[in-house]
This record gives C-alpha cells, sequence and structure tokens, in this order.
C-alpha cells in the first residue's frame, strides 16, 4: 500500500498464447514459464491452426509461443497468416519453438513473419527472456547459432535490396533506420534521438512504406547490408 490507502499500480503482463500438441513439450514449457511472474498464459491451444487463429482473434494474445516438435510442410504460410492476423490487431508477436537443424529453414521462416526461434536444445531459463524480447518487437534466435543464421540472412534476404536506395529517406528516417539496425527497441531510439515514441512509429511506417518492406527484420536486414554502422 502506498501514502493514503492507495495500492501501487499493478504491472501489466505480457499476454501469451501457447500452441503445442505435444504434451511432453508442453509440460517443459510450463515448467520455464513457471518462474515468470511478468507473463500471463491466457490460453493453451491443442488442436488444429484454425482453433488457434480463432483464439488469437477472440484473446489478442501479444506473444504467440508456436511449439511444434515437427516441421509442418504449411509452416510458413502459418507464419504469413498471423503475421497479417497481428498486422490487424496490432499486437501478437510469433515465437516458434521447436528443434529446425536448417539455418536456411530458420531464416525462411523468419521472413514469413516470426519474430523470433527458441530451439529446443536452448536452455530452459532463457524462455521467458525470449517471450519479452518478442513481445518488444525485437528479435530472438538462439545465441550459440545467432552469427551463422544472420549471415545466412543477410545472403538470402539481402540481395532483395539491391535495387533499392537509402536516398528516398529523410535524415530523421535515415537515423531511425540505423538505429533499428543495431537492435534498438523504440523507446530506445526515441530517447536517443528526442522524439517521442508515436513519432518513432510514424518514421517508422514512412520507411516501410519507402523500401517496400513489411517487417522490422527486413529494415534490420537493410541497415546491416547497407553497412550503416
Amino acid at each position: 500500500m502506498t501514502r493514503k490507502g492507495h495500492r501501487a499500480p499493478e504491472i501489466s503482463k505480457i499476454k501469451l498464447l501457447i500452441f503445442c500438441p505435444s504434451e511432453l513439450v508442453l509440460a517443459g514449457i510450463l515448467k520455464s514459464l513457471e518462474p515468470a511472474e511478468d507473463i500471463s498464459i491466457v490460453h493453451i491451444e491443442k488442436g488444429p491452426i484454425e482453433n488457434l487463429i480463432e483464439a488469437m482473434k477472440k484473446l489478442k494474445p501479444q506473444v504467440l509461443l508456436f511449439a511444434n516438435t515437427e516441421m509442418l510442410p504449411n509452416l510458413k504460410e502459418i507464419c504469413k497468416a498471423i503475421r497479417e492476423l497481428s498486422k490487424i490487431q496490432g499486437q501478437g508477436h510469433l515465437l516458434l519453438l521447436g528443434s529446425i537443424s536448417s539455418h536456411e529453414e530458420i531464416v525462411g521462416l523468419m521472413n514469413a513473419g516470426a519474430r523470433g526461434y527458441f530451439d529446443l536444445n536452448n536452455p530452459s531459463r532463457e524462455l521467458p527472456e525470449a517471450v519479452r524480447v518478442v513481445q518488444r518487437g525485437e528479435i530472438w534466435l538462439p545465441r550459440d547459432k545467432m552469427s551463422s543464421i544472420m549471415d545466412r540472412i543477410i545472403s538470402v534476404v539481402g540481395r532483395d535490396f539491391k535495387e533499392k536506395t537509402l536516398e528516398q529517406l529523410t535524415p530523421m528516417e535515415f537515423q531511425v533506420l540505423k538505429l533499428i539496425g543495431q537492435g534498438r527497441s523504440n523507446d530506445e531510439i526515441a530517447k536517443i534521438l528526442f522524439i517521442s515514441k508515436n513519432t518513432v512509429r510514424s518514421h517508422i511506417k514512412s520507411i516501410y512504406a519507402k523500401l517496400n518492406t513489411h517487417s522490422r527484420l527486413q529494415l534490420a536486414l537493410y541497415a546491416i547490408n547497407s553497412a550503416l554502422f
């Protein structure tokens, strides 16, 4: 209790929706997330993808943890569908959990809309932080594979930007893009450039349109590929 009997404001929790058909994997996920008091599991879906989409529409989670131990043949299409729904709802970042050996496949899934990939071999204690990072709109990748995956991302996706030019951007948009390439969050960008978070979002929206990009990951790749830092 604070002065005059008023309660301190409660910290808002991250709304997490989990998709996991495997009871064994789900048990591990729940145990890993148990200590995280800032994460609230709003629903666990084990059924078909159609049920998952309906749950997202109804509950509007901030993060969707999609845990599937087997590589689905239509996983890229699922990522794209979730990305489009997330755009409409203004939230719902996708964190994949599984065991994908191919770096190129991970790159393809990230480019299709996933914000992060958590490998089953990663330490379970890192899962809550992965959820937090993705909720902030940042990228999560396995730390031991980060360098090689980023190299692959640049080689696969970077070529798509060869025909684009930075000359379309205003000086402020250029600075925003550079900071995105450094992995800065919107809050950090606002503080560094002494502008509001709404202004940061407006600049990012303009950059998307000018560079014909559709995700924060693509903007980061553009900055990396253009050697802005």
